[in-house]
């Protein structure tokens, strides 16, 4: 089965019906500046922060509504996933800090015919 990337038992691709279109890859560098009165600031390492994923995406249907349902139930058990791309690259572990949903078409049994999501994890470190 192709996947774009599997977050613990959680699947994302279009085998599933719940694609992302959309992956930001944030890091920190661990540079800060502190302010001088009398001249420049001065630059400062204070250690490489955590990287931080943030992946949408527009899925249909309540499909889309149930796949966010795992995802909600995975960050509740409040535990580091393995992350792991459709590649095979290991990307270690990560935390589910947020998960967002915007239901839009919604018809007259309330569910959402379009879909919109961003799921936020960080990634964790226990040192």
């Amino acid at each position: 089965m192709r996947q774009q990337m599997a977050l613990g038992s959680f699947i994302f691709g279009l085998s599933r019906n719940f694609a992302y279109h959309q992956l930001v890859h944030t890091s920190d560098g661990g540079w800060k500046s502190i302010d001088i009165l009398t001249s420049k600031p001065k630059s400062s390492q204070i250690g490489q922060g955590l990287q931080e994923l943030t992946i949408t995406g527009k899925s249909m249907y309540a499909t889309a509504m149930d796949r966010l349902d795992e995802l909600r139930a995975l960050q509740a058990q409040r535990i580091p996933l393995p992350l792991v791309d459709g590649i095979g690259r290991n990307w270690g572990l990560w935390q589910i800090n947020k998960v967002t949903e915007t239901q839009t078409e919604i018809i007259d049994d309330g569910t959402a015919m379009v879909v919109g999501w961003v799921v936020v994890l960080m990634e964790f470190a226990n040192a």
